[in-house]
């Protein structure tokens, strides 16, 4: 969650104190802006922009009024010249706005999207490959649009006294989450909200749906909340190789090198059951685990507590997370912002410290 003392990787924007208007007050660590003004509207931008690669930016909303006024935008370098609900075309600019529009270039090209209202978080994913722009509420995807271009910053435009954002700190972080990959997905499968939640729309068999990201090494977290699951229903959750997709056994063979736990309490590897008795989970519980390939192990959780652990992973093999589906139209959604992923980062930062002591020793040995 939020944690304005954190630190900000290197070269991620936060509120400028200069490129903004003079009435709306930056804080001090540059993380969180506050609108002064009623009239008209003030705009805000951020200290870094893009124009290549993939650029992600987020926002907690922390006050605005019922029926108020703000958006999140991109745009070009003067965008914190503006004073309009609209952003004139010279500012090349695309938002999203608290009444849930969309904005491009001066014009409202997308309405009747979710509103925003206090507490909301508001993010953006720029993708300038293939110009794509997506916008988030929640950290779930709430509309797109095409064609953004040029070197591009972000913004946030408010359109009353006392609005406030505060800039996430871990949004690099957010952006690492894969979603369900399309390609492979079967036929039984239905991928909706940006590919974000799979579903099992035959009702039959075991369809498997795999993520879009695939490890060699390193350490990495999954996690899905099961939007339906009935009463004796049947998930199961974990990594296995590129193909598993093909998989339609409630047990994945061995030939797809899986390790998995399950709605049921047991934990398969290779195609056998390794062990049984662990906690069951049910509809609306979180689900997920943290693998580590290096020392080839995978720790199991539900609702953030761990009830399982399997070692002695395959080596030298790229794995990918998936899910298999029971007889059922069973559905999951990825959680953008993993329950589990503090223990991650403890974990991550506990064998940072232990490398650095590990190379401080050493070299006092040398």
């Amino acid at each position: 969650c939020l944690n304005s003392c954190a630190r900000l990787p290197e070269g991620s924007p936060r509120y400028d104190m200069v490129y903004k208007s003079p009435d709306i007050h930056v804080s001090q660590d540059h993380l969180t802006s506050t609108c002064l003004s009623y009239l008209a509207c003030h705009t805000v931008r951020g200290t870094s922009g893009a124009s290549t690669g993939v650029f992600y930016f987020e926002v907690r909303v922390n006050y605005v009024k019922l029926g108020g006024y703000l958006a999140l935008a991109l745009g070009a370098h003067n965008i914190y010249q503006n004073k309009a609900v609209r952003p004139v075309a010279h500012y090349h600019c695309f938002a999203y706005t608290s009444q849930g529009e969309i904005l491009s270039m001066g014009q409202t090209v997308i309405e009747g999207l979710p509103r925003i209202v206090s507490g909301d978080s508001m993010g953006l994913r720029a993708d300038f490959s293939s110009g794509l722009l997506i916008f988030y509420k929640n950290r779930h995807p709430v509309g797109h649009i095409g064609g953004i271009s040029g070197e591009l910053f972000p913004a946030v435009i408010y359109g009353n006294e006392k609005f406030s954002t505060t800039i996430y700190t871990n949004a690099r972080q957010r952006l690492e989450v894969p979603s369900f990959h399309q390609e492979t997905a079967p036929k039984g499968i239905r991928l909706e909200a940006y590919d974000m939640t799979a579903k099992n729309v035959s009702g039959k068999g075991f369809p498997t749906a795999r993520a879009s990201s695939c490890y060699r090494s390193g350490t990495f977290a999954f996690e899905v909340t099961v939007e339906s699951l009935e009463e004796g229903g049947f998930l199961s959750i974990g990594i296995g190789s590129l193909n598993i997709a093909e998989n339609k056994e409630y047990m994945p063979p061995e030939k797809f090198n899986s390790f998995c736990f399950t709605s049921s309490g047991e934990m398969f590897a290779l195609g056998q059951v390794v062990s049984g008795g662990h906690e069951h989970f049910y509809q609306g519980d979180v689900v997920g685990f943290i693998c580590n390939l290096d020392k080839l192990f995978v720790n199991f959780f539900i609702n953030a507590k761990e009830v399982g652990e399997m070692r002695n992973l395959s080596p030298n093999m790229e794995y990918t997370p998936f899910v298999v589906f029971g007889n059922g139209n069973f559905k999951v959604t990825i959680n953008r912002v993993p329950k589990i992923g503090k223990i991650l980062a403890l974990q991550e930062k506990m064998s940072q410290e232990s490398k650095s002591s590990r190379q401080k020793n050493f070299l006092d040995n040398e």
